[in-house]
C-alpha cells in the first residue's frame, strides 16, 4: 500500500498500519508509519482519498503500455528532496529501443501544482488497475 502525505502532497510506501478512527464527520482515518522513516513522522491519512495500492515501477518492455491521459506517478526531485507525485502523461515521443531500452520520453502533468516536465519511463511508475 502506498499513502499520500499531508506534509508534501507526495506519496510513500507504507511500512505499518498503526492504529484507526472515524473523524466527527464520519470519514476512516489510518495513521500510517511510511517506509523508511521514524515515528516522527507518522501520520493520520484519510483511507478514501490517500490510501491505495502500492503503484508498479514501469519496465523498459510495458513503455507501449503508456497512452496520453494515463495516471502514473511520477518521480520528482526538487531541491534535495526525492518525491513521487501523482501526474497524467499529456504527450508522449515515441523512439525506437536499442540495446540500452527504452528511449521514450513523456511529458506529464503534475496534478499537484500543474507543473509539466519531460521524463524517461524509468521516473514513471504505473497505477494498478
Amino acid at each position: 500500500m502506498e499513502a499520500k502525505s499531508s506534509r508534501d502532497s507526495s506519496w510513500y510506501d507504507v511500512g505499518s498500519f498503526l492504529n484507526h478512527r472515524v473523524t466527527a464527520n464520519g470519514e476512516f482515518e489510518a495513521r500510517v508509519r511510511f517506509t523508511g522513516f521514524d515515528r516522527s513522522h507518522d501520520e493520520w491519512i484519510n483511507v478514501k482519498s490517500s490510501i491505495r495500492e502500492r503503484s508498479i515501477p514501469l519496465v523498459e518492455s510495458e513503455c507501449h503500455l503508456i497512452e496520453v491521459g494515463d495516471l502514473v506517478l511520477c518521480y520528482r526531485k526538487i531541491g534535495d528532496s526525492e518525491l513521487y507525485y501523482d501526474a497524467h502523461i499529456v504527450q508522449i515521443e515515441r523512439k525506437l529501443h536499442d540495446i540500452q531500452g527504452c528511449k521514450c520520453s513523456f511529458q506529464v502533468l503534475y496534478d499537484h501544482d500543474n507543473d509539466e516536465e519531460t521524463v524517461v519511463l524509468s521516473k514513471l511508475c504505473r497505477r494498478s488497475q
